[in-house]
Order: C-alpha cells, then structure tokens, then sequence
C-alpha cells in the first residue's frame, strides 16, 4: 500500500451557487382580425357557385425533441495549483503541482471552539478498482482492537488495523473497493468504531454522508 500524508486536509470552503434562469415561453402570436363587412349593395348579383374545399395539406410528422447535450468535462482553473470544494459533509480538494492532477475528498470532525481536529477520513480518486486512503482517530482507543466500519447496517469488510499516531490521533489506511463506493452513494451514514483502551465499549464515531456522491462525482471528473 503506498504511503499517506500523515494529516489530511480538512479546509471548507463555501459552495458557489449559481441560479440558473428559466426563460418564460413566447406568448402565442393573435391571430388577425377579419376585416368589417362592407355595406350590402343596393342590387344582389347572383351567388357564385361553391367550389369544392381544396385537399388538406397532410400533416408534418412531428419533430423528433432535441437530445440534452452531455455534461461538458471538467476544466482546471487557468493559473491554480489548488483547487478546493465544499459539498454537504464533504470536501473536494484537488492539486496540480504538474500534469498530473490528485484528488482526495475528505471530511473532519472536532472542537469547534477550540479548532482541534479529531477525526478525519480521505479517500482517493478510485484506481483500478480501489480507493485508497487514511482515517484519523481519536486518542483513548485500543490500538490491537483497530477499527470497523458499517454503511448504515451493513458491516464493510473485517475491520483495519492502525499503522501510527500523530500529533492529532493514530491512522488508519483504508482501500475500499468500488462496490463500497457505490454503497457510500446511497447510505446516509459510515459508522467507524473502534475500542476504548479501559475497556471492551466500543467508541463508534457518526459520519455523515450527505454530499459524498457530488464530491466523489468532481474529483472523478478533475482527475480526467
């Protein structure tokens, strides 16, 4: 498994909204007005005969509705390095040191008052059907124990072990399989539990997963 940067980034920022306007349909154009009938002469002339009512033209088949033009690919901002998103719960955060462009979305959870971070989950862009990345727990767990997790109510895998604590807590590297991803789609909420050292109660911690599917969704499309 490749090496992780030992803390995540966790920066928000706020979601451009951009109102799309509807334009109104055009109103019907009136039809015009016939015009006054004249003053009937003084003498009837005879009444032509009735011509026989021409043939209808047949009517114009119906044209097909014009097909939605695709999604344009994501571009890159002329001159960034960086690019960082907010979506729900979730941040899209993105680098260009070269050619190459990286992505990860990524999520925190801490002290607000305080800024101290204390939890923290990065995943990478999917590559050959996994993706990669670290979660950041707590002091106060049992190392031996590692961590589980649940989507909702269904159990992902058997759990993974901790490889080494920071300044901030003790990671996790992860690689959920695509089919996780999917599953993330879909559920409201990841459960990551671990075990308190002074005993056998489990710690779970709540992750959100409102916005997972439009971040995921970005860097994927970034990332080319």
């Amino acid at each position: 498994m490749s090496t992780f940067r030992a803390v995540v980034r966790f920066s928000l920022i706020a979601t451009l909204l951009l109102a799309v306007p509807f334009a109104s349909p055009r109103a019907q154009e009136a039809e015009p007005e016939a015009p006054a009938a004249a003053d009937a002469p003084a003498k009837a002339k005879p009444k032509p005969k009735p011509k026989p009512p021409a043939p209808k033209p047949a009517a114009k088949p119906a044209a097909a509705p014009a097909a939605t033009p695709a999604a344009p690919h994501a571009t890159w901002p002329t001159g960034a390095s960086t690019l960082s998103e907010s979506y729900g719960d979730w941040t899209m955060t993105c680098t260009r040191p070269g050619e190459k462009i990286t992505c990860i979305i990524a999520q925190s959870q801490g002290d607000s008052q305080t800024g101290r971070r204390k939890f923290g989950v990065e995943l990478q862009v999917p590559n050959d059907g996994r993706s990669e990345g670290i979660v950041l727990m707590p002091f106060g767990l049992s190392i031996e124990a590692g961590v589980t997790f649940k989507l909702d109510e269904q159990t992902l895998g058997k759990g993974a072990p901790y490889s080494l604590c920071v300044s901030d807590g003790c990671l996790v590297p992860i690689s959920f399989p695509t089919l996780a991803l999917d599953g993330m789609r879909t559920a409201k909420q990841l459960f990551v539990t671990g075990q308190k050292s002074t005993g056998t109660e489990p710690a779970t911690i709540t992750v959100p997963l409102q916005g997972f599917p439009q971040a995921l969704d970005r860097a994927v499309a970034l990332s080319g």
